[in-house]
């Protein structure tokens, strides 16, 4: 009785270790797809608005009262909570949270200082943009499988 005893155990207990090893790395795969197509998104999204898009950076007089100016920080808005949703997506890793954090702040400090100065709103874009792209570049070098594309270049 105890010589197929043991032989059946170990087959049982090779089998569960199995089993759970199979589950821990597909979730630890589905947690990496999940990320990057967060990441992807959120770049691909970047890369195709219209507020972000290369303009001739200069002082807009009257700004305050134009369509422009409010399209285009309703449109910062928007960015900045879609980052943060891309925020909760990832994983709390510092490499890819900071740059996730920098553009966050990015589009912050745009929304302050367009609201301070709005006759330069154009040219705080320009800098956003260049804030941005150097977020996106950081977070394609991080994670493997994304692509860094400029912001606002894809409306051209």
């Amino acid at each position: 009785m105890w010589d197929s005893f043991w032989p059946d155990l170990v087959v049982a207990l090779v089998g569960a270790l199995l089993t759970v090893a199979t589950a821990v790395v597909t979730y630890g795969l589905k947690i990496h797809l999940d990320e990057k197509r967060a990441i992807r998104s959120l770049i691909n999204e970047l890369h195709r608005r219209r507020a972000l898009r290369p303009a001739n950076e200069r002082v807009v007089v009257g700004a305050a009262g134009s369509d422009d100016y409010v399209r285009v920080n309703s449109s910062i808005a928007s960015i900045r909570d879609e980052i943060r949703r891309t925020r909760d997506r990832v994983r709390q890793v510092d490499r890819l949270q900071r740059p996730l954090s920098d553009m966050t702040r990015a589009c912050n400090q745009y929304l302050t200082l367009s609201a301070a100065t709005p006759d330069a709103y154009v040219v705080l874009v320009g800098d956003l943009r260049r804030a941005l792209t150097s977020s996106v570049q950081e977070l394609a070098q991080r994670r493997r499988g994304v692509i860094a594309l400029e912001p606002g270049v894809g409306t051209l």
